[in-house]
């Protein structure tokens, strides 16, 4: 597969890849890699938020401080276990 790259651009990736001592298609598959990973730590961590919502709609509380705890706590667990 070809793909086309501005001069800078390739430049760039090069120059990064260089530096990490890896190949651009190997420096692209991690950055590939690392987007697809975040976007799932973020649709999850919009599917909990909507959850704690919704409880709190159907009249569950809880302190807000034990709340946020409690989701970076989840959220740092994930990411380990991506890793």
């Amino acid at each position: 597969m070809t793909i086309n790259l501005s001069p800078d651009i390739e430049a760039r990736l090069k120059a990064q890849a260089n530096a990490e001592g890896v190949s651009v298609e190997a420096y692209v598959a991690r950055l590939v890699s690392e987007e697809e990973s975040r976007a799932i730590r973020v649709e999850e961590f919009g599917l909990a938020i909507r959850e704690r919502l919704e409880s709190l709609n159907a009249g569950e509380s809880v302190d807000g401080e034990e709340v946020m705890t409690r989701l970076l706590t989840e959220l740092d667990e994930r990411r380990q276990s991506v890793r």
